[in-house]
């Protein structure tokens, strides 16, 4: 619970006081001592607090990200699809989101899973060439992952949209688009929640995913770096993981907190790590250990509604931005060039203080309902001229 809502329930609590009080009595004295006064957030949990605050609200209107575009050309066309690793379960509901949105333009979606390997995206990359694809859109992958190969796709000149990672460099705006759910920024408002709840004295245990280099600078700048930066006093103990190795990360979670019982928060960079986390808590015999993560997958946050270890989840909406990688795509094909600086709208910190206005259900999660009103696949829709 958040200091400012322990604060809350310690004026509620004295005001109900009162009211009994006041109805109890038969006419004597019936004052009640008033209640002392909360404790102030430090300066550093403040600030944080503030953060996560803003990033809590909801988005109730589409805006189109450019111009009405022509959705025809992308039609007949094969997408080739490219994630860093299908053992990311995120990435596979990404694509299949990008598979739903193009649909409605009559292209098809071949995936190739890049199996967080340079010499598979390489091959994916060689593929999606011979195929003379009409658009080629990677996940979490970044240029210098497999070099050649997408040299080799720029010089053949097909459209390539970069999901889930920033420009790192100039890059022509015919050709190349970036569409991300800013990770750093998802991963900053995580970690500005253990500030604020811990009154910025969190002792932490970060889970590390190493799956590629844009994984690894998420963590680093999104978390490690706002530690470093925000909270002067927490204590940050970090396990490095690739997907490759899950299986061992009950045991290191588990011996690591048996070392270390100061240890009473763990940010999980991602829901995936979210099982083992579990697992790792009740080996350990923990029951003081407060979790954070990124993703906000049904699960996650069920478990949250059941009163679970999780009380913090930062999501984006996995079916818009499958959206907005299809409309990057067709952009591309039809010959415009890519919005320069995107900012994907649908993000939001879920905790207690927004919990309650959602419905947690397989459906309502599919709809993105949770991050607000907005109709965003009308929007496309209109946008691509389909409607």
């Amino acid at each position: 619970m958040t200091k400012s809502l322990r604060a809350l329930g310690v004026a509620l609590a004295a005001a109900s006081m009162l009211i009994l009080a006041g109805c109890a009595g038969d006419g004597g004295d019936n004052t009640a001592a008033p209640a002392e006064p909360a404790a102030e957030l430090s300066s550093e949990a403040q600030a944080a607090l503030e953060i996560v605050e803003a990033a809590s609200v909801s988005v109730d209107e589409f805006e189109a990200p450019g111009d009405a575009i022509d959705g025809s050309a992308i039609a007949g066309k094969t997408v080739y699809y490219i994630p860093a690793t299908l053992q990311v379960p995120v990435l596979k509901v990404i694509g299949e989101n990008l598979t739903d949105a193009l649909d409605n333009l009559d292209a098809t979606v071949q995936v190739c899973d890049g199996k967080a390997n340079p010499a598979d995206i390489a091959s994916c990359v060689a593929q999606a060439i011979a195929a003379d694809a009409g658009a080629v859109v990677t996940a979490g992958i970044t240029p210098e992952f497999a070099p050649a190969a997408f040299a080799d796709l720029t010089a053949a000149g097909i459209p390539w949209v970069q999901g889930l990672t920033a420009p790192a460099g100039a890059a022509d705006p015919t050709q190349v688009a970036y569409v991300t759910e800013n990770q750093v920024l998802l991963q900053s408002w995580s970690t500005n929640w253990v500030i604020a709840d811990s009154d910025a004295k969190a002792n932490v245990l970060v889970i590390k995913l190493t799956d590629t280099p844009a994984t690894t600078m998420w963590a680093d700048a999104g978390i490690l770096a706002t530690y470093e930066k925000g909270c002067a006093d927490c204590v940050v103990e970090v396990i490095e993981i690739n997907s490759g190795q899950l299986d061992r990360l009950q045991s290191l979670i588990s011996s690591t907190l048996v070392a270390k019982p100061d240890i009473t928060y763990i940010q999980a960079q991602f829901d995936q790590f979210l099982p083992a986390v579990a697992q790792g808590i009740q080996s350990a015999a923990r029951d003081d250990i407060t979790v954070a993560s990124v993703d906000g997958f049904l699960s996650t946050l069920q478990d949250m509604e059941a009163g679970g270890n999780i009380k913090s989840a930062v999501a984006y909406n996995k079916s818009a931005l499958g959206w907005y990688l299809a409309d990057a795509a067709a952009r591309l094909a039809a010959g415009q060039p890519a919005v320069q600086n995107l900012d994907f709208p649908f993000r939001r910190a879920f905790n207690e203080t927004n919990l309650g206005d959602l419905t947690l259900t397989p459906e309502a999660e599919a709809s993105g309902e949770w991050f607000g009103d907005a109709d965003y696949q009308a929007g496309f829709l209109e946008l691509w001229g389909t409607n």
